[in-house]
């Protein structure tokens, strides 16, 4: 993977959580279909990126 790719989905997942926590703090309800999918980037976003960035 090259440097631009790295850098590229440690941004992602930066701004899949950052998403996360801005729908989160508008509700309470886990099964929210926004939360869901915001967690599901995040999910995904992870996959990309080795654990100690998570």
């Amino acid at each position: 993977m090259a440097k631009a790719d790295k850098q590229a989905a440690i941004q992602a997942h930066k701004d899949a959580r950052a998403n996360l926590a801005r729908v989160s703090s508008k509700t309470n309800d886990a099964n929210d279909p926004a939360y869901l999918k915001a967690n599901r980037a995040v999910i995904d976003a992870e996959k990309n990126i080795p654990w100690y960035r998570r």
